[in-house]
């Protein structure tokens, strides 16, 4: 959402960027106007154990997402609505772009007639609309989809949220909004205006009943870094060694033993430069010596490292997996928690890669898949072909024209009857 609100601003737009408080640093220093979430919603979604205790007691699965969807996403749109009627308030809002797991803008799209600027939804995760080719348990499968047993599953997805659906419906109440008209996941795709998801086709189940008001708009990649100081270990990278880069991203990260630990050990002694890059200031956290083929730091920009890199191996961020595969490089995927699972599952189902199916696996579960993915030459072939689609999109322009084409509309009353 940062390279979007900087690229609208470049192209003469003002923008207000309303996060939490834990970007103000970061909104700020790229010359935003930032204005800070307040209540529960404005929490530090790194630690969200801290801000939702009770989520400790909850397993990664479909336990915690329910959790996570009534907490983190359900609980908090009273707070987000109230900050965005505030800044319509204060000023004339003509245009509003939101993550798609950001509901805050539901009350406003399921409100009273009210005069209200159009909103755009913007996919930055595997995509879980439900659909009659495809349900969010199993990748479709060659030749005719089964439309009626996908139905089954997507009612049975829809059943394990449904005291979710119901707080939800109650949150609406309390804002003055209808009841959301279909389940709240397919909402997120389907109430918007427009709605971008934020990769290929290739690499999305594909669905034949999708609306006509979501498009694909390719991958959305952070603007290069330009203070990123190259350590003293960086020529290591022009050695004849192929190149592994270990991540556990920037939320799952508490715990280095579930991933970064096991891919250290499993690849001790292999004929490969293994470099880790743990998104955490304290990288002393690792608690295991560091082996000799292996480096670790804090923090390395994709952009500056994936030209270098022959296997990523991560817990599974959708947006590191859109830059690793815009990079051509083929994935090795252990991660189960948030969105991981399903991003995994979209990695296997499109031959760019291995999921492990764990978040937690064993040092020869990580060797024996970066051999495979190094020595199968498909996966590297199958990364590059998505790869070459990856590029043939351009994000920002189409951000910039489904901008401009809803500011012509103008405002609008209430829910919207012409989106298509």
């Amino acid at each position: 959402m940062l390279t979007i609100a900087r690229h609208l601003r470049g192209s003469g737009h003002h923008v207000i960027f309303n996060t939490g408080e834990v970007f103000r640093t970061q909104i700020e220093s790229a010359g935003l106007q930032f204005v800070a979430l307040e209540g529960l919603a404005n929490f530090d979604y790194r630690r969200l154990h801290d801000a939702f205790p009770e989520r400790k007691n909850f397993e990664p699965g479909p336990d915690q997402m329910a959790h996570d969807f009534k907490f983190a996403f359900g609980r908090t749109i009273p707070d987000q609505y109230r900050v965005i009627r505030r800044l319509m308030q204060q000023t004339p809002i003509d245009l509003i772009l939101v993550d798609l797991t950001f509901m805050g803008a539901f009350p406003l799209l399921l409100g009273a007639a009210d005069v209200r600027p159009p909103v755009i939804g913007c996919g930055v995760l595997p995509m879980f609309l439900s659909s009659e080719d495809v349900s969010p348990f199993n990748a479709p499968g060659p030749g005719i989809p089964d439309c009626e047993g996908n139905r089954q599953a997507n009612l049975q997805f829809q059943k394990i949220f449904q005291s979710v659906q119901d707080d939800m419906n109650a949150t609406m109440k309390v804002c003055g909004a209808e009841p959301m008209p279909d389940f709240f996941v397919d909402c997120w795709y389907t109430l918007p205006d427009r709605f971008l998801q934020f990769t290929v086709e290739d690499f999305e189940y594909p669905r034949r009943d999708m609306p006509l008001t979501i498009s694909f708009a390719g991958p959305m990649l952070p603007a290069a870094s330009q203070n990123f100081q190259k350590p003293a270990w960086w020529s290591d990278l022009d050695s004849q060694r192929p190149v592994v880069l270990v991540t556990q991203g920037t939320v799952a990260n508490e715990d280095l033993s579930q991933l970064i630990e096991p891919a250290l050990t499993g690849l001790d002694g292999e004929k490969a430069l293994v470099v880790a890059a743990t998104g955490r200031r304290d990288t002393g956290a690792i608690s295991i010596p560091i082996p000799a083929n292996a480096r670790v730091e804090q923090f390395i920009p994709f952009s500056e490292i994936f030209p270098r890199v022959d296997v990523f191996v991560t817990n599974g961020g959708y947006g590191a997996v859109q830059q690793a595969l815009s990079g051509g490089v083929p994935i090795v995927v252990a991660g189960n928690s948030e969105d991981k699972s399903f991003v995994a599952a979209r990695v296997a189902w499109s031959g760019a890669g291995i999921n492990l199916g764990t978040d937690r696996p064993t040092a020869c579960q990580v060797r024996d898949a970066v051999r495979t993915v190094l020595h199968d030459s498909s996966y590297r072939n199958r990364a590059r072909r998505l790869q070459a689609r990856l590029a043939q999109y351009d994000s920002l322009r189409a951000v910039t024209e489904t901008a401009a084409t809803l500011l012509a509309r103008g405002a609008i009353r209430g829910r919207s009857s012409d989106a298509a």
